[in-house]
């Protein structure tokens, strides 16, 4: 068998050599189950026979400490001033929301065919694909397309088109 080129780039190797490197590092891993004991009864060099087990090491004389819990920022006791600056803050009640028909008719009306149009073609499309002999009116294509339309302009129309002048905020600030 070749000697095995450790420093070669493992794509470049044939699949024996491949094989031939993975046995070499199996081979070396030994027994990982019991870490602290040798990988298996090794021969005495100078006698010849075999080496005894060595004895399981008692587990209180342990190397590594036990593991604790880390402290973390809220196991120590606060002050009865930060407890009740906690407590005040704790207790966050969002306002209620306003109701859904104070917003502008022509608005809501614009957002929903926006929306709705799209959707029902894509609904018609599927339909379709399952039921080839529905016929929808030759008019309903235009009208749907011309009512997107409409709602589009109608948003753009209702856009602010200039920054109110007592409105001092940037925006968000990072």
């Amino acid at each position: 068998m070749a000697p095995i080129d450790r420093g070669a780039d493992p794509d470049d190797l044939p699949d024996a050599d491949v094989d031939a490197r993975w046995s070499d590092i199996v081979a070396r891993l030994g027994d990982l189950e019991d870490p602290r004991r040798d990988a298996g009864p090794a021969a005495d060099a100078d006698t010849g026979t075999e080496a005894e087990d060595p004895p399981a090491p008692d587990p209180s004389t342990d190397a590594a400490p036990p593991a604790t819990v880390a402290a973390g920022p809220r196991d120590w006791p606060t002050t009865p001033g930060a407890e009740a600056l906690e407590a005040e803050e704790s207790h966050f009640v969002p306002p209620d929301p306003g109701p859904i028909t104070d917003r502008e008719p022509l608005t809501t009306l614009a957002w929903t065919v926006v929306v709705a149009v799209p959707l029902l073609v894509v609904l018609r499309v599927v339909v379709g694909a399952f039921a080839p002999g529905l016929v929808l009116p030759g008019w309903l294509t235009p009208t749907a397309g011309l009512l997107f339309l409409a709602g589009v302009g109608v948003l753009v129309w209702r856009m602010p088109h200039r920054r109110d002048p007592d409105d001092t905020d940037p925006g968000a600030v990072v």
